[in-house]
């Protein structure tokens, strides 16, 4: 008995042999039995149970071998395989296009057809790739005039036209005007179709023979074209590759340097064929302006290879296109008479075309833009150090690049300045001095050193003749006669004048921020603060576009940190706390992006921020830049916590610090200090006792100061001023609890000399924030005991608190029955909204005055300006009270309601309470009102 795994014989397979015997492949034998064993593979199932036994022991003697041969599901069809080449598939795709449009005809849907049109006219597009010839197709020429006639039709028949939909009369109008613009492109073709419509049908039946023959032509060769289908079209090698360089003429090259410049661009075009050929005619050009043409747009050439903004250009490309403007600057300096233009155009009709090469000493126009190259390799420069990993030895080697850039733009601004191009040098000048502003002398000298030794290094390598090396390994070197100034700070200021004296505004903002920054890194911050505030940029600054906004931050931060540097700590405070206060100091200096959590951001923005990112070798270091922004606040905050010991947060000066503080306190255990902030906070609390020692020595736990300039002098600065604010928090401290205080003796705990120490007290005198006298014989401070105590302290204040809420339940009483509205100021009707009461407390008394009256609570209302009618708003928050008041159609009012001790009295209109007043608000009262005059 037969097995079911090899396949029963059944009608279908008599019907698969006898398709294959007509077909006429009769003597490919090994074909037919693949067929009958796919038949009979799929006929193996119960159905076929019960197929004739003859059929049955056919398959069994031959069903073992065709399995074994190599059949499979893959050929299992029931028609032939036909292998077409990428002409015919275009063409068929183009017919069953015009198909889908004739069947939308037929519903009158313009809406489809405007769809299918433009699909229509892609893979025409498409199709011409692959078409010996630039001729229209038959069918497309045909469907283009069935499209007019059946508009025109469309359009005279107005009841269709009525019951035409608002979108599909859209699409009509649309069509007619489309059409009509497409169809004089064709007239000719269009034209020649209507005269004789009935012969090119015979040439299409004709030509889908053609391709029927050709195709089983294709189908017998087997599956080599299968395997290899784009080897049927080999491109034919360009005539001038082939012919002898001395027989290449001025001619010949330019026409082919048309023709690749009106190619570049298109869909279809190979990019890296323009640039061999662009190379090649580099080679065989015919004088110094041809080459230099040739070389202009071999090197615009090579920047199309990489087209994205996203990724940057191959190194080795990008050396090339060195070496090609260096070459070009060259003969611009060898051959005065060539004039640069970046507005000429050859293929002008205007201009006069040149067959023959000129003569020598002529002046000749060439096109070329040696600035918009020289601003796209620096570019393509920085965005390859932004995705090099910058711990590699891959990023180092692209640094060292660098000299090459810069002689380069040397050269190129030299060039503008024999020209007198006065509206790009300061371009390229911005660019030098970019990469120049964030060097130190040490890193200046190592870059000059550089320099000198690549020089070196290429005129060794002109004396040996090297073999060619390959794409990877394009070395170029800084060329001979470029000098680099011994001076950073020369070259600098040469720059920068002549951008303020020929660029435009954003030039000048940049370089004047560069200038800001260089002079911060020397430690020069009266000459940078001098600059920033007489340049005005930072009222200016928030309306500039976003790489000149970092550039700002970037100065701020460095001038913070010089200002640091040189002792002045209020001064880095100042200038760091809105960096490191809004928490986003990464995004601000563009090193780095942090996810925020209720943050969403869509892929475009990260991309724009990723092209934003600074190289890491141009990165400040965000811990330098946080330990001396929390020092500073510490040494500010300390005393000023001190100083008001009831209420710390009365003067506030860091928010930051004190949420870090507050932070810190908040912990349950505190263990050894690990990070920056927990060093700091260590050494807050330290201060706070007046142990100076311990707090220095948390602050010198630190690494960073590692990466300080001038380390030792910069600790002995902070040994200093830690040492003189423990002193000042120590009397503010524990000064109410000593009678007297020896001048030996805080000379002796704090370890100052008697002159500072005689200094720091005087002045705390004199400010009135100590409360003593000197005596000089004993050289002891008498303190004068007139503060009151604690005790007293946290009565006045409860006792203050109770007055405020007599206060206000006096007005709720006067609003509940009626006798709040006869106390108001006269005036208009109007509706008025109460929110809250300015509350103000004065040293811990409770008392709010202004100029000897003295005020419980200020009503604000709208309509008031800032020194006049105007809503206002109080200052710190001393007391988080409030209230809701009433609502009423009553004239509005400002009053004072003094407390009873006090009398009572108006306040004037316009007031605002501000830090320097010491006034804190506990709410704002806003109303709608119409002032009386």
């Amino acid at each position: 008995m037969a097995s079911k795994f090899w396949g029963a014989g059944s009608d279908s397979e008599d019907e698969d042999e006898e398709v294959t015997s007509q077909s006429g492949s009769e003597s490919d034998s090994s074909s037919g039995s693949d067929s009958d064993s796919d038949s009979s593979s799929g006929s193996g199932s119960d159905s076929d149970s019960d197929s004739s036994s003859a059929s049955s022991s056919d398959s069994d003697d031959e069903g073992p071998s065709r399995f074994l041969a190599g059949s499979s599901d893959s050929d299992s069809d029931d028609e032939r395989r036909v292998v077409k080449s990428a002409r015919d598939k275009r063409l068929g795709e183009l017919s069953s296009t015009c198909d889908e449009i004739r069947n939308k005809m037929k519903i009158n849907d313009w809406s489809q057809i405007q769809t299918l049109f433009d699909e229509l006219n892609k893979r025409l597009e498409k199709s011409q790739k692959f078409a010996d010839t630039l001729g229209l197709p038959r069918p497309y020429v045909r469907i283009l005039v069935e499209l007019e006639d059946f508009l025109n039709d469309t359009l005279a028949n107005k009841d269709v036209k009525k019951k035409m939909s608002a979108t599909n009369a859209k699409a009509l109008n649309t069509m007619k005007q489309r059409l009509k613009k497409h169809n004089a492109q064709f007239i000719d073709q269009i034209n020649k179709f209507k005269e004789n419509p009935e012969s090119t049908e015979e040439e299409e039946e004709e030509e889908d023979s053609d391709q029927g023959s050709s195709g089983d032509e294709d189908s017998e060769e087997g599956d080599e074209q299968e395997g290899e289908p784009k080897q049927i079209t080999q491109k034919k090698k360009d005539r001038l590759l082939t012919m002898d360089p001395k027989e290449i003429t001025y001619e010949l090259v330019s026409k082919k340097l048309r023709e690749i410049v009106m190619s570049r661009g298109r869909r279809g075009t190979d990019k890296q064929e323009q640039v061999e050929m662009l190379t090649y005619l580099a080679t065989v050009a015919k004088g110094p302006a041809q080459r230099f043409e040739v070389l202009a747009q071999l090197v615009s050439s090579l920047f199309d290879l990489n087209p994205s903004m996203s990724s940057h250009l191959k190194v080795s490309l990008w050396k090339k296109c060195v070496i090609n403007l260096l070459d070009m600057l060259k003969l611009l300096q060898d051959n005065p008479n060539i004039k640069v233009d970046e507005f000429y155009d050859s293929s002008d009709p205007s201009e006069e075309q040149r067959t023959e090469e000129p003569a020598e000493g002529a002046e000749v126009k060439v096109w070329g833009n040696l600035v918009a190259f020289v601003e796209r390799l620096d570019d393509e420069m920085f965005k390859s150090l932004q995705v090099i990993d910058p711990h590699t030895h891959e990023y180092l080697a692209r640094l060292k690049d660098e000299p090459v850039f810069l002689a380069l733009a040397q050269k190129v601004l030299d060039y503008l300045t024999r020209v007198n191009d006065t509206r790009n040098m300061p371009k390229v000048a911005l660019r030098l001095v970019e990469h120049f502003y964030y060097k130190t002398a040490t890193v200046y000298d190592a870059m000059r050193k550089l320099t000198l030794q690549q020089q070196v290094e290429a005129e060794a390598a002109v004396d040996e003749e090297e073999a060619e090396e390959p794409d990877e390994k394009v070395e170029v070197k800084v060329p001979a006669d470029y000098v680099m100034d011994e001076n950073c700070h020369a070259v600098l200021q040469q720059l920068v004048a002549l951008i303020y004296r020929y660029g435009d505004e954003r030039t000048k903002a940049r370089a004047m921020l560069c200038t800001i920054y260089h002079k911060a890194i020397h430690d020069d911050f009266y000459g940078a603060r001098d600059m920033l505030l007489m340049s005005h940029l930072q009222d200016s600054v928030q309306h500039m576009d976003i790489s000149t906004q970092i550039l700002y931050n970037r100065s701020m931060a460095q001038l913070g940190l010089a200002a640091f540097r040189n002792g002045l700590i209020v001064e880095a405070h100042a200038c760091l706390n809105d960096l490191y206060g809004s928490g986003h100091i990464k995004e601000l200096l563009a090193q780095g992006m942090s996810m925020a959590k209720y943050q969403e951001k869509t892929p475009e923005q990260e991309l724009m921020e990723k092209r934003r990112q600074m190289p890491f070798h141009m990165h400040i270091t965000l811990e330098m830049v946080e330990t001396v922004y929390l020092i500073s606040a510490m040494l500010l905050e300390v005393p000023n916590m001190a100083s008001n010991p009831l209420n710390p947060k009365k003067r506030m000066i860091s928010k930051s610090f004190h949420r870090i503080l507050d932070a810190y306190n908040r912990q349950n255990f505190t263990g050894p200090p690990e990070n920056v902030r927990d060093h700091v906070m260590a050494a807050t609390k330290a201060l706070m006792r007046g142990d100076w020692a311990k707090a220095y020595h948390f602050v010198t736990a630190l690494t960073v100061w590692n990466l300080m300039p001038q380390k030792t002098n910069v600790l002995s600065m902070l040994k200093t001023k830690l040492q003189a604010e423990a002193l000042r928090t120590y009397l503010f401290t524990y000064s109410s609890q000593y009678n007297s205080l020896s001048l030996d003796q805080l000379c002796q705990m704090f370890d100052l000399p008697e002159k500072k120490v005689y200094s720091l007290v005087s002045k705390m005198m004199i400010a009135e924030e100590l409360h003593g006298s000197w005596d000089q014989p004993t050289r002891t401070i008498v303190m004068h005991n007139m503060d009151a105590t604690r005790l007293q302290q946290l009565a006045l204040q409860f006792a203050d608190k109770a007055n405020v809420m007599v206060d206000l339940n006096e007005r709720a009483l006067a609003y509940r029955t009626g006798g709040l509205r006869d106390n108001d100021d006269e005036g208009a009707g109007g509706s008025r909204r109460q929110r809250g009461g300015n509350w103000e407390e004065e040293g811990g008394q409770g008392r709010a005055t202004r100029g000897g009256v003295k005020l419980s609570m200020v009503r604000n209302t709208a309509g008031q300006t800032r020194n006049g009618p105007g809503p206002q708003r109080g200052g710190d928050r001393g007391d988080r009270m409030g209230m809701r008041g009433p609502r009423g159609a009553g004239g509005g009012y400002q009053r004072n309601y003094a407390d009873r001790a006090g009398g009572s009295g108006y306040a004037p209109r316009g007031y605002r309470n501000t830090a320097q007043q010491n006034m804190s608000t506990l709410g704002n009262f806003r109303g709608n009102r119409r002032d009386q005059q």
